[in-house]
């Protein structure tokens, strides 16, 4: 929808899914948005040897370099764009890489990061002739967004690699972002953030209803009009506060929890 407000050319969406008949109610069916047929037995393929969904990026990843060859930008579906993303575009035609945000070095990070550190930084492999290990300086980007050009994607099976063994040594959720900002940092060319164009809200699961909700009220209707009663949810503001909320240490969330004052979403008219 935010697409819609952008000036041509426009890049194509492809989106994988196992219901593409919801998301046709919704944005209808157009020429450039795309729906590959995946068979249920490639979904399973994709989620590797440790059985893990947040593989699943990777095996997407690699089919759309194959069959939509071009500037590869992914997007997890809780995401909003803030700005226009041809820049970005422009970058990755020039070789740059793209993830989400910069979390941080592992060793100085939030808590996870840090423990995840403890647990791995002994951790040392070698793939495709590169030696990988886990060092203090080692970053971890968020991997809501991944950006690179189709010729890259020699790279993927790297990562699923990677991603395998991280989660075999330590099985956390974040393993599958980590493998990603270790291979895109071997290249020694910095990865980029992508935060400054959108906005993704990976916190806040407690949309996803209000949304569903919306869209399935409203299907068929403009993308003008979708666009201008998603927006009226404010998204932005929700996801920093409660963002604010849960970095309160444990103690005050229990005391705002125990006065009724826990943190929730506000009542919407839809």
């Amino acid at each position: 929808m935010a697409r819609h407000t952008t000036a041509k050319p426009r890049p194509t969406i492809i989106i994988y899914t196992d219901d593409a008949t919801s998301f046709q109610k919704v944005l209808g069916s157009p020429t450039d948005i795309l729906y590959p047929v995946i068979a249920e037995e490639q979904w399973q393929q994709w989620k590797g040897s440790v059985n893990k969904v947040y593989l699943l990026k990777i095996g997407v990843l690699e089919h759309a370099a194959t069959h939509f060859p071009g500037n590869l930008l992914f997007l997890d579906t809780d995401t909003i764009w803030l700005k226009d993303p041809a820049p970005i575009f422009e970058a990755i035609t020039q070789g740059v890489r793209y993830m989400h945000l910069d979390e941080g070095t592992l060793a100085m990070g939030n808590g996870l990061s840090r423990k995840v550190y403890r647990h791995l930084k002994n951790f040392q492999t070698r793939i495709a002739g590169h030696t990988l290990r886990i060092e203090p300086t080692t970053r971890l980007f968020n991997s809501g967004v991944l950006g690179f050009r189709s010729e890259d994607a020699g790279l993927l099976p790297e990562v699923m690699q990677l991603a395998e063994q991280l989660y075999a040594a330590y099985n956390k959720h974040m393993m599958e972002q980590l493998a990603f900002s270790m291979r895109f940092a071997v290249e020694g060319q910095p990865v980029q953030e992508a935060a400054g164009c959108l906005l993704h809200y990976w916190n806040l699961k407690a949309i996803r209803p209000v949304l569903t909700e919306l869209f399935e009220r409203y299907a068929g209707q403009s993308y003008e009009e979708l666009y201008q009663r998603a927006t009226q949810l404010n998204i932005p503001w929700l996801h920093k506060s409660e963002q604010a909320y849960s970095s309160l240490p444990g103690w005050r969330r229990a005391i705002r929890k125990a006065t009724g004052r826990r943190w929730q979403l506000p009542h919407f008219d839809l």
